[in-house]
């Protein structure tokens, strides 16, 4: 079976470049070693939000959404765009927000089918494991 441009564009995304701090900043897909990290760094901004894991797909990522976070959550939001971004959280933190809105939204949708497909089953089966550890033993 012979894959279709479209499919090996999910497989293995090229990327995007965003300008950042007056650099051009290459994003790809964040490596895989990097993903127990940014589930654990996201993982309070996604309880912020009161979503689960499964409801990633709907998110729409916003200027005012990425604002809010900015106000709300700042340091774990400037540490998960570090990862994706592979520059320090100390060079995304001195950015101005117009850029720094722009390089989240270039993260975001580098990563969106990523974070959909790879990280979002991920999340919920931890919180599955936490939420559901099992029946309840009988306190008769």
């Amino acid at each position: 079976m012979a894959l279709v441009a479209d499919e090996l564009a999910v497989l293995a995304p090229e990327g995007a470049v965003v300008t950042f701090r007056g650099e051009q900043l290459r994003i790809v897909p964040i490596p895989v070693g990097d993903i127990p990290r940014l589930v654990r760094v996201l993982r309070p901004v996604m309880q912020a939000l009161s979503i689960d894991a499964s409801d990633v797909a709907s998110i729409d990522i916003t200027p005012d959404l990425v604002m809010q976070l900015v106000a709300d959550h700042a340091p774990a939001l400037f540490e998960a765009v570090a990862l994706c971004s592979g520059k320090p959280a100390s060079h995304i933190e001195g950015g101005d927000l117009a850029e720094f809105i722009a390089l989240v939204l270039k993260v975001v949708e580098v990563n969106r089918d990523f974070f959909i497909r790879q990280v979002a089953p991920l999340l919920a089966g931890l919180l599955g494991r936490v939420r559901g550890a099992g029946p309840m033993p009988s306190s008769s």
